[in-house]
């Protein structure tokens, strides 16, 4: 059986891309069908009733429609019009044609629009909040400025429902990395470490090695938050897993997510819990110190993950393989 693959453009909504169709079904095509053209051409003089007017709307000669309609009739055995001067009145059969015509070209229309639309949708990948707001967002700028970029959407959430969706070509979450059914990468592992304003390490003191090692007259407030999920590791959780005792003796906010803790501390309202590979930038920057040199892996990280039913398109394989490049990055150690 010989065949032909169709080959969908990059940067498209991943679907399994090849169909074989045998020259049989082709044969058939081309002996039982007219030209399709012809039917674009009769459609257009049936409803202009002029080969004049409809030439216009094609945007070819009048020869070239006269031509089609002749070849169409040819083909079908009949004559579809009635000539009166420059005017053309369509046959029984041109009227019966018609309704048929009408119809297959609107479904053709129809479906190829969707399948056009299709291959011009964004790449969309799901994060969720805080992986989007400060370590997505600014990768897939940069990815959109290099020479391998292509269209993006970002789409944020702390709900895994509506990140593990067919909206979603890929996704970057949190977790364990067991994700069924999914072809899964491990981006970072978590590391958890006490982090501020630059203003308030500064007043804690340059030598210092532990938040634990903080009076209780100078401990600045603590930037909780609640969590999404069980497996999240906030602040009473940081404590227990680092052997510390006394969390309920410090000044505590519960803020509403995670995202608005670094916020917070960022705006020098307290100390935060920072994933180090996740505010790398910041912590580059300076924009925000790490307090002491307390650090946690949490057996958690950041996981890049698809549907593995799908087909990776080069746009995707290049996203990911920047996404890679920085997350190698990240992995790197920064000084406490």
């Amino acid at each position: 059986m010989i065949g032909f693959y169709v080959h969908q453009p990059t940067c498209k909504r991943w679907k399994i891309s090849a169909k074989w169709i045998t020259t049989g079904y082709m044969k058939k095509y081309r002996t039982t069908l007219p030209p399709l053209d012809t039917l674009v051409f009769f459609e257009a003089a049936y409803r202009m009733g002029s080969f004049t007017a409809s030439a216009v709307e094609l945007n070819v000669t009048q020869a070239a429609v006269s031509k089609r309609i002749k070849q169409l009739e040819d083909w079908i055995g009949e004559a579809l019009f009635r000539r009166d001067g420059k005017r053309l009145f369509p046959t029984p059969m041109g009227d019966r044609l018609f309704q048929t015509a009408q119809m297959t070209l609107e479904f053709v229309q129809r479906g190829l629009s969707t399948l056009r639309q299709e291959a011009h949708r964004p790449l969309s990948i799901g994060a969720n909040t805080a992986v989007g707001m400060f370590w997505l967002t600014p990768l897939l700028r940069d990815f959109g400025l290099s020479p391998n970029a292509c269209p993006t959407r970002l789409i944020t959430s702390d709900n895994p429902r509506d990140l593990f969706n067919d909206g979603n070509d890929l996704t970057v979450t949190y977790g364990d990395g067991h994700l069924p059914g999914r072809q899964v990468t491990l981006l970072f592992e978590e590391e958890l470490t006490p982090v501020a304003a630059p203003h308030v390490a500064l007043a804690l003191g340059k030598e210092l090695r532990s938040i634990h090692d903080i009076p209780a007259a100078d401990r600045p407030k603590i930037l909780n938050y609640r969590r999404a999920s069980p497996d999240w590791v906030d602040w009473q959780a940081w404590f227990e897993r680092m052997s510390y005792r006394g969390f309920e003796t410090w000044h505590i906010e519960t803020l509403s997510t995670y995202s608005q803790s670094i916020g917070d501390a960022i705006k020098g309202n307290g100390i935060a819990l920072g994933s180090i590979g996740l505010l790398r930038a910041e912590l580059e920057a300076g924009i925000l110190h790490r307090i002491g040199q307390d650090a946690l892996l949490s057996g958690r990280g950041y996981y890049l993950s698809y549907d593995d039913r799908s087909a990776l398109t080069d746009g995707a394989r290049n996203l990911i393989d920047h996404l890679g490049s920085a997350a190698r990055t990240a992995r790197t150690i920064l000084p406490a």
